[in-house]
């Protein structure tokens, strides 16, 4: 198989190699050794503005009008002969006459160790030294503002900077709140000697409206005029191209810079444009340095007033605090001293000496409201206390209206006051006066103090009068609380009184009761008992007549006998329980254990009885009294208990004598013990308490109730 480099022809390997070059983007020139342009292609077309047809064959020199680029070619021949490279740059002329910084990258084409032709590479270098350039006067305009802390100084400093290296000349105009724009800022200073430069610059500009400066300070955004051709203005003033670059900062548009190229022949483009703005950021971010410098200043200097102004603020405010601190314990001490009794009379007597005290009067008096008007018992003057005692009824004197409008009342001028009582002998010699009224809790009059003649001759002061008002709650409270344990006490008093009356007629009830028990039992025992049993004795003797007669008569005469022995006995448990007179015969232990077995045969419940007092002999109102409470007791197990067995137990020491009851019922609860309608409950407790004893009752639910009464062996019954 054939090469591929056998089956191509010459010409299609130029053609390749023509393409292969034109789709670079580098603008590639082959010269001869004379310096004849060989070959240009397509880029190079675009970046010099020849066609390779209008170069064909015609010297470098003559096309970019440089000299020095083959001379430097012939310099370096010997390092191209060795196969090295060679570069360098060069200003070269475009065909629109303009310049172009371009690099050159140059090797030789040899054949057979014989060379052939030049081959350079060249590159657009502008950019890059624009690049450097915009380095360099960020670099210098940073070491120059570094330390800079007004405004002036980076306007200045960016003026100085832009001419001559980026333009040819610089203004700086500021826009203020009112809309008008002010110069304050120009280079060269020479401008000014030519007017119509400097009359575009400070007249025309500055009111164009849609390319000038008030263009700019609206949208925010520069404005770069390349050919000004159409501006007859600008025309006139020498002006090639200028830009507007806005100043920002913080984010608010404030001035603009305007950048002129004129005598320079240089022409603004999108790249100087971005230097432009890049280098008045830059500056910006000095200027709001300064800015916030001058700001600090500013706010430093106010708050440094404001500092002054605070402190002399601060000083008032805390002898106000320090003279608030003593007023609060002043009314704290007061209010502890008269809360520390609950008399009522020794609670007037020291709001009236400290009321004067606080105040530095020389008089006064406390007192309260009663049912005829403002009482009062005592004057006190310079530290006297002197019995006095009277009533200004609603209306009358100045407690009278103190009383009648709720509202302090003072005076001046005592002596000829209209609603002071001139009569009374208290009343004599009096200057000044700040009567005070004290609320109770519903907004009422309860009591007064009435303070008299400020001593040194001097009158009563608005602070005076608000500290009499300030002391009149903590009184309020101290008398409310001493009115409030007096109505307790007497309160108190008509229970304990109530309940000693209660008592006493609880007792007499209850001996009257038992009176009309053993007067009962007495009857049915006497003569219900006897008549029952001369009527049995009378109906055996007609049982044995009836048996020779008629037996059947005789048999019902013998089952009406035996009714009537079951009414006897009947008879005789009733007579028993409204009098048991074994009490008096045998003892409370003997009674009890009669009475447990009487109930265990009667309801079937087991009551067992342990006695572990040993010759018990008690008075027979406690007897009685606990006999009774047993009764009760095991009538209540029956009744509700559920239960199957009760146990009783009856001790005694030397200072008392105790009955305990427990069975092993379903156990009474709390809210059974508390209900006020267990009248067995409270009867059982009073009968103890009245004997100076205790009463309890404890039930556990599922386990039984246990009654214990407890009565000393010392007590006399009342």
């Amino acid at each position: 198989m054939k090469h591929l480099s056998d089956t191509i022809s010459n010409q299609e390997k130029l053609h390749l190699q023509t393409e292969l070059l034109n789709s670079l983007d580098q603008a590639i020139l082959v010269l001869d050794l004379e310096g004849c342009i060989v070959f240009w292609n397509q880029f190079a077309e675009g970046l010099f503005g020849w066609t390779a047809a209008e170069v064909q064959n015609r010297n470098i020199n003559e096309v970019f009008s440089t000299p020095l680029l083959m001379e430097s070619v012939n310099a370096n021949m010997g390092h191209l002969q060795s196969g090295a490279g060679w570069s360098a740059q060069f200003t070269v002329k475009k065909r629109d006459g303009t310049s172009l910084m371009s690099s050159f990258n140059t090797s030789l084409i040899q054949n057979e160790r014989r060379l052939i032709s030049l081959v350079g590479f060249s590159a657009d270098s502008s950019e890059r030294l624009k690049l450097q350039e915009a380095n360099r006067l960020l670099a210098e305009a940073s070491a120059r503002l570094d330390h800079a802390i007004d405004l002036e100084t980076p306007l200045n400093t960016l003026v100085q900077l832009a001419v001559p290296q980026l333009a040819d000349w610089c203004a700086v105009h500021l826009f203020h709140p009112d809309g008008s724009i002010e110069l304050v800022a120009l280079a060269p200073a020479e401008l000014s000697e030519l007017p119509a430069s400097h009359d575009w610059l400070l007249n025309y500009l500055p009111r164009d409206e849609n390319s000038g400066l008030p263009a700019v300070f609206r949208s925010g955004e520069p404005r770069l005029v390349t050919d000004v051709t159409s501006d007859m203005l600008a025309v006139s003033a020498a002006i090639k191209s200028y830009m507007i670059v806005p100043l920002t900062t913080r984010p608010q548009t404030y001035g603009a810079i305007t950048f002129v190229a004129a005598e320079s022949g240089r022409r603004f483009d999108q790249t100087t444009l971005a230097l432009a703005e890049n280098l008045v950021s830059h500056i910006a971010i000095y200027m709001d340095k300064a800015r916030l410098y001058r700001e600090s200043q500013r706010l430093n200097a106010e708050l440094e007033q404001r500092g002054i102004e605070r402190t002399g603020e601060l000083s008032t405010a805390v002898e106000r605090l320090k003279q608030s601190e003593a007023t609060i314990q002043t009314l704290f001490r007061i209010s502890n001293k008269l809360n520390c009794t609950l008399e009522i009379d020794t609670i007037l007597d020291d709001l009236a000496q400290e009321a004067i005290r606080i105040v530095n009067g020389e008089s006064g008096f406390a007192g309260l409201r009663t049912t005829e008007g403002m009482n009062i018992r005592k004057y006190i003057r310079k530290g006297t206390v002197i019995p006095f005692e009277y009533t200004w009824p609603s209306g009358s004197g100045i407690p009278g209206w103190v009383l009648k409008y709720k509202i302090p009342y003072g005076t001046s001028d005592a002596a000829i006051d209209p609603v002071m009582d001139h009569d009374l002998s208290i009343n004599a010699d009096v200057r000044t006066i700040i009567c005070t009224p004290i609320f109770d809790s519903s907004g009422e009059v309860l009591a007064y103090f009435d303070i008299r003649n400020k001593q040194e001759g001097e009158g009563f002061s608005i602070e005076d009068q608000e500290m009499l008002m300030a002391l009149a709650p903590s009184a309020s409270i101290a008398i409310q609380n001493a009115l409030a344990y007096q109505q307790r006490l007497a309160t108190v008093a008509e229970l304990k009184e109530s309940s000693k009356q209660l008592r006493a007629l609880a007792a007499s009830i209850e001996l009257a009761r038992e009176e009309e028990r053993t007067q009962i039992s007495r009857e049915l025992h006497d003569q219900l008992g006897q008549g029952l049993t001369a009527t049995k004795f009378d109906l055996v003797w007609l049982t044995n007549q009836l048996k020779k007669l008629d037996a059947t008569l005789a048999q019902k005469a013998k089952a009406i006998t035996a009714q009537m022995d079951t009414l006897i006995k009947t008879v005789r448990r009733i007579s028993t329980e409204l009098r048991p007179g074994m009490l008096d015969d045998l003892g409370l232990a003997a009674s009890i254990e009669w009475q447990a077995l009487d109930f265990t045969k009667r309801t079937g419940i087991v009551c067992t009885v342990k006695v572990r007092a040993e010759n018990l002999t008690l008075e027979r109102a406690k007897s009685l009294a606990l006999f009774r409470i047993f009764q009760e007791a095991i009538t209540n197990v029956a009744r509700h208990a559920r239960a199957q067995k009760i146990d009783v137990e009856l001790s005694a020491t030397p200072e008392a004598v105790t009955l305990q009851v427990h069975d092993d019922g379903r156990g009474i609860q709390a809210k059974e013990i508390e209900n006020l309608l267990s009248i067995g409950l409270l009867g059982m407790k009073e009968r103890a308490t009245r004997l100076g004893g205790t009463f309890k009752i404890k039930g556990v639910l599922g386990e039984g109730t246990t009654v214990t009464a407890s009565i000393p062996l010392n007590h006399v019954a009342k």
